[in-house]
C-alpha cells in the first residue's frame, strides 16, 4: 500500500488498478478531488467525485475492472444538460438551499452534485459513505487535503489532491491459479444467468 499527497488530477483511476494485473495481484486505486458533492442532508459541496477502482485478474474472461465515481454523475454531465438547455434528471443535484433540483444552472451556481444513489429516499447515504471512505484513505491517511480543503488550479491555490494505491498478493491467500479458475467460474455464472426481458447480455465491469 502507498499514498500520495500534494498531487493533482491523476487521470483514469482504473489505469493504476490494472497495473497489478500482470503480476497476478488485485489492484486498488482511490483519489479525492475538488469539492463537488454535498453530503446527505447537506447543501454545499464538501466532497469530491472521489472515484474507486479495483481490478482483479481472470483467465478466459476479461479481468474484472471496476472504475466508478462515488457521485451519481460527473460534473461534466450537468454541463452537457446546461448547454443543451435541458433539465437534469431528478436526484442528480441540489440547489444552494440543498433542495433537489432539475435545473442544471442551480447545481453549477452554488449547488452541488449528489452522491451515488441520489437523494436520501434512494439511499444516497451509501454513496456518501463510499465518498467519505475514499477521502479518508486518499486525504486524511496521506496527509493531503481533504473534503472542502482540496483546491483547484483555477482558484490560484495548490490542489493538494491525495491518492491511495494497493496491490493485494493473491498468493498470500491461496494458489493464484485456483483464484483465477474461481474468478472465471463466477464471471461465467453471472454472464450465463437468465436475462431480463429484452436484454441479450449481462456485462461484467470493464467490458462496456
Amino acid at each position: 500500500m502507498v499514498t500520495v499527497r500534494n498531487s493533482t488530477h491523476y487521470g483514469i483511476a482504473g489505469y493504476y488498478a490494472m497495473m497489478a494485473l500482470p503480476e497476478n495481484m488485485i489492484g486498488i486505486s482511490f483519489t479525492n478531488s475538488q469539492p463537488l458533492v454535498a453530503p446527505t442532508y447537506g447543501r454545499i459541496a464538501i466532497l469530491g467525485t472521489n472515484p474507486i477502482a479495483v481490478a482483479a485478474p481472470a483467465g478466459h474472461n476479461r479481468p474484472y475492472v471496476l472504475d466508478m465515481a462515488t457521485s451519481i454523475v460527473p460534473i461534466g454531465r450537468i454541463t452537457v444538460f446546461q448547454k443543451a438547455g435541458k433539465p437534469i434528471p431528478e436526484g442528480w443535484g441540489v440547489n444552494e438551499q440543498g433542495q433537489i433540483t432539475t435545473d442544471p444552472n442551480e447545481v453549477l451556481k452554488g449547488g452541488a452534485l449528489l452522491a451515488l444513489g441520489g437523494s436520501d429516499i434512494m439511499r444516497g447515504y451509501k454513496g456518501y459513505g463510499l465518498s467519505l471512505l475514499v477521502d479518508i484513505f486518499s486525504g486524511v491517511l496521506s496527509g493531503a487535503s481533504f473534503g472542502k480543503h482540496v483546491g483547484h488550479p483555477n482558484e490560484g491555490r495548490p490542489a493538494d489532491v491525495g491518492h491511495f494505491f494497493a496491490a493485494v498478493r493473491i498468493d498470500a491467500f491461496r494458489d493464484p491459479e485456483d483464484f483465477i479458475q474461481d474468478m472465471d467460474r463466477m464471471l461465467d455464472e453471472l454472464k450465463n444467468a437468465p436475462k431480463a426481458a429484452g436484454q441479450e447480455r449481462i456485462y461484467i465491469h470493464g467490458e462496456k
